[in-house]
């Protein structure tokens, strides 16, 4: 595994971009970003993690990664297929029964490189807005309400299990932004140290923003919406539905 979180500067030839969670569905990510001027040669795409299951071209993974203009972090799926590796059994069980059998039809060597390409996937990033704020990824939740202690526990030597699954798994925070009503303090979602941060993992019918933070997993797999959001804290987002036919642009306030 590489660094456990990846560190960006700013993007000053170009814009920065990040997508929800495509779960194989790039075709819909093709045309998204042809739609939306996206320029491989000065701007950057970012991912909150589960590029592959489910959806009709998880092969396509690597293709992304290797990708100068693109940056992924791992997802749950991600994850589920260095387990299915590593362990078998069980693992390889429940990855398949989560989406993971079409890497069955790899041959070995496209097999062992996605699996490189995977296992060196950050499971955080910071990216520099250019503006002296600062954006946040992580797939499924931060640690404690704090970006300050989920970038020191992914920047320490020792492995926390736990702590690391909470990254990759936890639903607490997706379901307060679900839950939340008008009345309810922002404090509820809100992820300190940060200015904002960008969430997948919880598919939601529409990309929510709510606090400082932005939930990017609109279903593409499930036949909702593929969305791609500017990275910014003022940042607009569109989301794409499965039959390609026009995007929705803007966020759902809560």
């Amino acid at each position: 595994m590489g660094p456990r979180i990846q560190y960006f500067d700013a993007n000053t030839a170009g814009r920065d971009f990040v997508v929800g969670d495509i779960h194989g569905c790039f075709y819909m990510l093709d045309v998204l970003l042809e739609r939306l001027g996206f320029d491989t040669a000065r701007d950057r795409l970012f991912s909150v993690g589960d590029l592959i299951d489910r959806g009709p071209n998880s092969e396509r993974a690597g293709e992304f990664i290797d990708a100068p203009w693109f940056h992924a972090i791992r997802g749950n799926h991600e994850q589920m297929l260095l387990d299915a590796v590593d362990e078998g059994g069980q693992a390889r069980a429940l990855w398949y029964v989560n989406g993971g059998d079409w890497f069955d039809a790899l041959d070995v060597p496209a097999a062992e490189a996605l699996t490189r390409r995977v296992r060196g996937l950050p499971l955080a990033a910071e990216i520099a807005l250019g503006d002296g704020q600062r954006a946040g990824l992580v797939h499924a939740n931060v640690i404690d309400d704090s970006w300050a202690k989920t970038r020191a526990l992914l920047e320490h030597d020792v492995a926390d299990t736990r702590e690391f699954s909470q990254l990759l798994w936890n639903r607490d925070r997706a379901s307060a932004v679900e839950d939340v009503s008008a009345t309810q303090p922002t404090s509820s979602v809100a992820v300190d140290e940060i200015d904002v941060v960008y969430f997948g993992h919880t598919p939601m019918r529409d990309a929510i923003a709510r606090a400082n933070t932005r939930w990017l997993d609109t279903g593409a797999f499930m036949g909702w919406r593929l969305s791609v959001a500017e990275l910014g804290v003022h940042g607009d987002v569109w989301s794409l539905p499965a039959d390609l036919d026009d995007y929705r642009q803007g966020w759902r306030q809560v």
